[in-house]
């Protein structure tokens, strides 16, 4: 026998809270099944509900939205960086940098290597010192700035970077601030769905079950199937075929 599935997720309960209140909507007198204190509770917190569910969505995307935007300015400064480095040690291979120029980016003297830039507390530190050490390099050396690419490059790439990151961060609590306001409604909508339920079933318990299923779903009532029973048709037992006539 089907039993009854209150929501478990945040879906349903939108489902759930939207059936009742458009039956509740639609129908007068009698016809309504559940008390006027429920339909009024009803009122008040489905588009409460739907209001927080909506501002949490919008809050998802643009928590989304910010994250693909700082992935691709940190994907842009490690190639400057990489590439500004890779430069620099090609520079230094023909001859037009010193090779002890390294050490005001606080690279290997000794080594030609590119740094591993993947972490991003790596990718910064790095980007810094190119910010901060080529201008040193230049008067110390009286060496050329590095161009192609400019430290000037790599500083204005970290800049979007850090612009991104607050944007990303604004965002981040921004979601986790809609979220917490659905979370508060949750225990309210829970009992709000529960009384109309409780209320739909027991105005129809005289009717047989199947009937009683079929006019609860109308009020947004959901019943699921347990594993092995088969799917349940409308709900009316359908009257018996017609003996066909003997041959």
């Amino acid at each position: 026998m089907p039993f009854r599935q209150l929501p478990a997720s945040d879906p349903t309960r939108t489902q759930a809270l939207q059936g009742a209140l458009k039956k509740w909507n639609s129908t007068t007198g009698a016809a309504r099944l559940i008390s006027a204190v429920t339909g009024a509770a009803l009122e008040t917190l489905q588009p409460k509900w739907e209001k927080e569910v909506a501002e949490r969505a919008d809050a998802f995307g643009q928590q989304s939205a910010s994250t693909q935007a700082l992935k691709a300015a940190a994907d842009k400064l490690r190639l400057l960086v990489s590439h500004f480095i890779q430069v620099y040690q090609m520079g230094i291979a023909r001859g037009d940098f010193a090779a002890a120029g390294r050490a005001v980016y606080e690279l290997s003297v000794n080594e030609e290597t590119v740094p591993n830039l993947d972490a991003e507390a790596a990718l910064l530190l790095w980007a810094d010192r190119i910010v901060k050490g080529d201008p040193r390099r230049v008067t110390q050396f009286s060496e050329a700035a590095m161009a192609l690419p400019a430290a000037s490059a790599v500083g204005t790439a970290l800049q979007d970077y850090n612009t991104k990151l607050a944007a990303q961060t604004d965002a981040k609590d921004q979601l986790e601030a809609e979220q917490a306001d659905v979370i508060a409604l949750r225990s309210e909508a829970d009992q709000v769905i529960r009384d109309v339920w409780d209320e739909v079933e027991f105005a129809l318990r005289q009717l047989e079950a199947p009937t009683l299923r079929r006019r609860a779903r109308e009020w947004g009532v959901v019943y699921a199937q347990r594993p092995g029973e088969p799917e349940e048709g409308s709900g009316e037992t359908p009257p018996p075929a017609p003996t066909p006539p003997a041959t």
